[in-house]
């Protein structure tokens, strides 16, 4: 596995082997890669968790995330919030994706599709919070948008299964296309010695 993973053997053993020790994040992300899962899923995420009270862990690290990170992230689909300038300022919206060729692909009404593709740069971001454990990641892509209007492109799209949670007509097909892609994770670390 720690071959697969691009691990280290011996500090994946160490862990194996420990009670008390704990993977990085980056570490538990390759993992998850190398095994067909998510970070989430192999710490045991699926499973309910008591509701935490959103305050800042005992030993918080930032750090940034690398752009394979990001872009594992991102791979995986979900929601995330479109964040663009209307008349009343920035807004964001939630909304489901999915990524192709590694840009990210929303569906919406074509008045809205409109108004997005008229911006110079949008922005899309997604994010997991884990409030029991006060650690989180969140991931950050800019970049222009253009409408999907190809025949062939539209229907390799539709092939994903991208179906808006809102409902309605929400046909029209836009990608955004990340110039920047930025994203940070809050863990605990140990107590310090």
């Amino acid at each position: 596995m720690a071959s697969k993973a691009g691990i280290d053997p011996g500090y994946l053993r160490y862990f194996e082997e420990s009670t008390g020790g704990r993977l990085s994040t980056g570490t538990m992300l390759l993992l998850a890669l190398a095994l067909e899962s998510t970070p989430e899923e192999l710490y045991g995420g699926r499973v309910d968790r008591p509701t935490g009270r959103g305050r800042a862990g005992r030993h918080p690290e930032l750090t940034e995330l690398t752009s394979e990170q990001c872009e594992a992230h991102l791979r995986a689909g979900g929601v995330g919030r479109l964040v663009f300038v209307s008349p009343r300022g920035t807004v964001a919206h939630p909304m489901n994706y999915v990524v192709s060729q590694g840009d990210v692909i929303v569906s919406t009404t074509a008045e809205q599709a409109e108004h997005f593709v008229g911006q110079v740069r949008v922005s899309f971001q997604i994010d997991r919070v884990d409030e029991s454990m006060s650690e989180g990641w969140s991931v950050l892509v800019t970049g222009p948008t253009r409408p999907v209007d190809d025949p062939d492109e539209v229907v390799e799209l539709v092939a994903l299964g991208l179906v808006p949670w809102a409902g309605g007509e929400r046909h029209t097909l836009i990608r955004i296309h990340p110039d920047e892609v930025t994203g940070r994770l809050i863990a605990q670390s140990v107590a310090p010695v």
